[in-house]
Parts: C-alpha cells; sequence; structure tokens
C-alpha cells in the first residue's frame, strides 16, 4: 500500500519542525511508520568541508554514501524534486506516511503554519490544536 503523503509549511520561526516532530511521536507511539522529507529554498547542505564524503563529492563524486552502524546518508550532488524523492522512500522501508516540511508541490496536501499566502492543496491551517490535526492526519492514513 502507498503511504499517505501531506506537507508542512510556514514561515521560519513558526514552529513547522516542532509540530512534526510532535506529529511523528504521536503516530509512532500509535504504531504508524513515518518518512520525512526537509525541503529548503536555502543553498545548504548537511554535508560539512571536513568530512570523508565532502571530499569525494570535491574529487567529483555524483553521489556519496556515508554508512555507520547507526544511520546512512545518501549525498547526491543535485536537486531532486519531491516526487522523485518520494518514488525512491519505499526502496527503504514500508511507510504509513511521508510528512515533507517546506512542501510547495501543487500536488501534495498540505498544512499551512501561521501568517503565509495559503498554497494549492492547503487542507488545514494549524491552530494549536493538536489533538485535531492528528485526528486529520490519522484519517488521511487510514483512507489511503
Amino acid at each position: 500500500m502507498n503511504p499517505a503523503i501531506i506537507g508542512v509549511y510556514g514561515k521560519s520561526n513558526t514552529g513547522k519542525t516542532t509540530l512534526i516532530v510532535n506529529i511523528i511521536k504521536r503516530l509512532s507511539e500509535k504504531g504508524f511508520k513515518v518518512a520525512t522529507i526537509k525541503i529548503t529554498n536555502k543553498k545548504i547542505g548537511m554535508d560539512t568541508e571536513e568530512k570523508d564524503t565532502s571530499r569525494y563529492k570535491k574529487a567529483g563524486s555524483q553521489l556519496a554514501v556515508f554508512s555507520s552502524p547507526i544511520e546512512t546518508n545518501f549525498l547526491i550532488n543535485k536537486e531532486i524534486k519531491s516526487t522523485e524523492i518520494i518514488g525512491h522512500i519505499g526502496k527503504f522501508g514500508e511507510f504509513d506516511i511521508i510528512i515533507i516540511e517546506g512542501a510547495n508541490d501543487k500536488n501534495i496536501p498540505k498544512i499551512r503554519i501561521g501568517d503565509i499566502k495559503k498554497r494549492q492543496n492547503t487542507f488545514y491551517t494549524y491552530d494549536e490544536n493538536f489533538n485535531k490535526v492528528i485526528k486529520i492526519i490519522k484519517n488521511i492514513i487510514e483512507k489511503r
């Protein structure tokens, strides 16, 4: 079964990450498997210059993978659209929902936080009623 997909968007420092973390905790406690994607328009990366993976990329590697006993990171030297990322997530496990922070794709249903222009396919403006947003998300997961 394909995962439900929702986006969360809003201006900086409006509580997007905090809301998503709390949603993840609550859904995980209820047995749901959650995947997340963070999208930003800032030209930043997760890798740091002193790390081996950064050196590999500077030398010309188009893909650098870091793997340890606790996590694996794929560092690709290009922007990948959210729809393509979503297509790859299933390769890493089965998930009930994918939550995208910063979602801008018009086809992704979204939750808006704060005073920001409403994006296409926004289904809810967060009003600090956490239990309500959880109920809405659980319904979305169960209807998929």
